[in-house]
């Protein structure tokens, strides 16, 4: 059986330096959106292939993230 390949729902991406910034909102299997953020790095001298790590955000934990992640923006900019 071929699986097939979804296109998200909502795509965007921010370029920092070496690293790309993926931000995918995606439909699970269950027909509930999630978001995936993916970082994806250049390889580094000697690799073949860069390094790529990603993590899901669920609906009900937005919030709360986004609560998290102003907190830590706030800090960083005092």
């Amino acid at each position: 059986m071929e699986r097939e390949i979804k296109k998200p729902l909502k795509s965007s991406s921010l370029k920092s330096g070496k690293r790309t910034f993926f931000f995918d909102v995606n439909l699970s299997v269950n027909n509930k959106k999630y978001l995936k953020v993916t970082e994806s790095r250049v390889p580094e001298e000697g690799e073949e292939k860069g390094k790529r790590s990603s993590f899901v955000i669920f609906p009900e934990d937005v919030e709360n993230f986004r609560a998290r992640l102003e907190e830590a923006a706030n800090y960083l900019t005092q």
